[in-house]
């Protein structure tokens, strides 16, 4: 069916500075359903990034004006005529993961992850042990520690409580 807005928009006009606006794409997945004009109305608005588990287009734009967009890959191809937004703020699926209006995105060069929001606080607690761990692990390596003295039994096992 043709679309009655543009897609996108709905989602940047009620985001709140420092959301994170994410798309999931089932079809047209040849086509970008974001673009540069998207990713500038997002970046005025105050929106802190977007995750798309679809092609993007206009990646420079984006990279080179500091709004951050994370794609499963890039593109020429427009939208138009290709795909119609089907939802705003509802349940989505990102590769197999569920992500609902209201979870948390972490995401950096080596992958993005979605945090429920009931799950927050304990997964930040073990993020920040971990990142503690590692960094003592760092420094004893720097220290001269041999890789087996430092990474051993309690490495492999640390992600267990």
């Amino acid at each position: 069916p043709a679309a009655s807005r543009h897609l996108g928009t709905t989602a940047i006009e009620t985001a709140q500075a420092g959301d994170v606006i994410v798309l999931e794409q089932r079809s047209g997945i040849d086509a970008a359903c974001w673009g540069g004009n998207l990713s500038l109305a997002a970046q005025l608005r105050g929106v802190a990034g977007v995750v798309i588990d679809g092609p993007a287009r206009d990646a420079d734009e984006a990279r080179d004006s500091g709004f951050t967009v994370f794609a499963r890959s890039v593109t020429s191809r427009t939208a138009r005529g290709r795909i119609v937004e089907t939802g705003t703020n509802v349940p989505i699926v990102v590769g197999d993961v569920q992500v609902s209006p209201g979870d948390y995105v972490v995401a950096d060069g080596s992958a993005v992850v979605f945090v429920k929001a009931g799950d927050i606080d304990r997964v930040l607690d073990a993020a920040e042990a971990i990142v503690d761990r590692e960094r003592q692990m760092a420094a004893d390596l720097k220290s001269g520690l041999a890789p087996t003295q430092v990474m051993g039994k309690t490495y492999e096992t640390m992600l267990k409580r």
